[in-house]
């Protein structure tokens, strides 16, 4: 497979445009989302998991980037300085970030230094590497009537590999535990990137979540997945009426385990 064109992110992002991230938190909370997206409220604090996963997904950009470069793996400590550095500069942001009990930015540090040797150890190597964090920029019908929305959902592929003769898209992911079951059935987001794909020439690929498992011994899950047309077809039907929700200033407080570490449940305890 050829190269992937990569117009910049922020390129992309400068039209009215959604991401599934967007999506994801308004499913979680759509006060959440107002806050962050609509009314931009100051948020309190980073969580800490927040800045360990941009450092982690920041190693894994510089692991397959020399992969594709040279064709071979790169050294594990250089993947695990990648790490480092990129934990470093979520130190200096302006924001202060917010441990869990038990931890400290050396002990999160020390956590994605062991979690990448065991990634360097077990994580996928594919047969070539064809693009990594490829942008990209796609109109969004509403499978009802075929209108197409007035936003475009834009985002980033994590890595796009040929492996066994195939197009395989990777989304990584770091977690605390592995992912159940109904999570690889149902998560919109590998759904949303077949269906994006296809904008970037790749008619059927394969998906896969990588996940890299926050545990006492870190673990590195590959998991393949299937998305049906049917399934883009739902994918498409949620995100249109999650936009017309938004559109329509539908928002609502969803307590639960997502308060325990909003950057914006101070807004709704004082409210």
């Amino acid at each position: 497979m050829t190269a992937l064109k990569a117009v910049p992110l922020e390129k992309l992002r400068q039209r009215l445009h959604v991401s599934v991230s967007q999506i994801n938190t308004y499913q979680m909370c759509s006060e959440k989302y107002r806050h962050s997206y609509v009314v931009g409220t100051p948020p309190s604090h980073r969580p800490s998991a927040l800045g360990f996963g941009s450092a982690v997904h920041h190693a894994l950009a510089v692991f397959y980037g020399f992969l594709k470069a040279h064709g071979k793996k790169p050294s594990p400590g250089r993947v695990q300085a990648a790490f480092s550095d990129r934990w470093e500069v979520e130190l200096r942001d302006s924001l202060p970030i917010h441990y869990k009990s038990g931890e400290d930015a050396g002990k999160v540090k020390d956590l994605g230094i062991a979690i990448l040797k065991r990634f360097n150890e077990e994580g996928f190597v594919p047969d070539e590497v064809v693009a990594v964090e490829q942008p990209f920029s796609v109109t969004l019908p509403n499978p009802e009537t075929g209108a197409i929305l007035e936003e475009v959902l834009v985002g980033a592929i994590d890595l796009v590999a040929e492996h066994e003769g195939r197009t395989i898209i990777v989304e990584h992911k770091t977690a605390a535990r592995k992912f159940a079951q109904d999570r690889l059935m149902y998560d919109l987001q590998p759904t949303a990137y077949q269906f994006a794909a296809r904008e970037l020439g790749v008619r059927h690929p394969g998906l896969a979540f990588q996940v890299l498992l926050k545990t006492r011994s870190p673990q590195v899950e590959f998991s393949t997945v299937v998305r049906t047309k049917e399934q883009e077809t739902e994918m498409l039907s949620t995100y249109t009426q999650v936009l017309k929700a938004v559109t329509q200033g539908i928002f609502w407080k969803n307590r639960g385990w997502q308060c325990g570490d909003c950057q914006y449940r101070y807004r709704c305890d004082t409210c």
